[in-house]
């Protein structure tokens, strides 16, 4: 039995070794993917229409923030048919997880009842969530923004948000989705003590991205720190759903904000997008918060 179990164990470890360095010689993900995904978005939305241009780039279980969260197609399904003004939008910052399954790109959008006019009606900031689907296809899953008045110029710079993908760390998917849900809860217990400030201070990446109605986007811990200290109080945050990505480096959160007395009817949605790295603990790279609108 000896001398059949030493050739056995031989093929074992040459076999291991061979995928070991199959994956460690693959191409890391690259971000551009987003990026190339997102542009393709916004040239079928230009070319179909809103409604036929998002049904085409929505996942089947996706979700809009309208401002809260509702099923993405069935909502984009009663919209009619056409659209005669021009929604446009680019990214200006996007990631995407070691495992090349998920990623998220966020930037500037506007709209003009004209396509041809200069101004535009509207303009804010978008966010979204993309997975890699079972036939490969990059698809939204996720999807909200901000608005905000019109910025002083056109931004046209692109980055990527840090870590860069490093070694997976989702080998126990549960283990790693309830690192994530414990992340949320741990911000949460946070911000109603300190307040989002407070939270922030301690969860959000040194690149983080802030998105808050009617302001401009707030890139980077210097600027979102001492820009949302001077509005937010202490806030209340019920997580609704999680979702990691499968080497356990990215994920992202939603659920309800109410931002003052837990009472308060003036509810807000947000979003979280998490990455961490083989060394570092979850870090926020994105908050968006979505409010209500106010009761008269």
């Amino acid at each position: 039995m000896l001398h059949f179990r030493r050739p056995m164990v031989a093929l074992t470890l040459i076999a291991s070794w061979m995928l070991a360095a199959r994956a460690s010689t693959a191409p890391a993900p690259d971000p551009a993917e987003i990026v190339a995904a997102e542009q393709a978005f916004g040239v079928s939305v230009r070319s179909l229409g809103v409604r036929d241009g998002f049904l085409n780039w929505l996942a089947p279980t996706s979700v809009v923030f309208k401002p809260g969260p509702v099923m993405a197609v069935a909502h984009h399904r009663k919209l009619a048919p056409g659209w005669t003004g021009l929604l446009a939008w680019h990214p200006v910052r996007a990631g995407i997880s070691a495992a090349g399954d998920l990623g998220w790109s966020t930037g500037p959008w506007t709209w003009r009842r004209d396509s041809a006019q200069a101004d535009a009606d509207a303009q804010g900031e978008y966010m979204s969530v993309w997975r890699r689907q079972p036939d490969g296809r990059w698809k939204v899953v996720l999807d909200g923004g901000i608005g905000h008045p019109a910025p002083k110029g056109e931004e046209s710079e692109l980055t990527y948000a840090a870590p860069s993908p490093g070694a997976r760390l989702g080998s126990r998917p549960l283990a790693a989705r309830k690192s994530l849900y414990e992340a949320d809860a741990g911000f949460a217990k946070t911000a109603a003590v300190e307040g989002i400030a407070g939270a922030l201070r301690r969860y959000a990446a040194p690149d983080i991205i802030v998105l808050r109605e009617g302001s401009q986007r707030l890139s980077g811990r210097t600027l979102a720190l001492p820009a949302v200290a001077v509005s937010d109080s202490r806030a209340q945050l019920m997580s609704n759903a999680q979702y990691i990505a499968d080497s356990g480096d990215l994920g992202y959160t939603y659920g309800s904000l109410v931002d003052g007395p837990a009472a308060s009817p003036d509810t807000s949605w947000y979003v979280h997008v998490w990455q961490r790295g083989p060394a570092t603990p979850w870090q926020l790279a994105v908050q968006l918060v979505m409010p209500e609108p106010k009761r008269r």
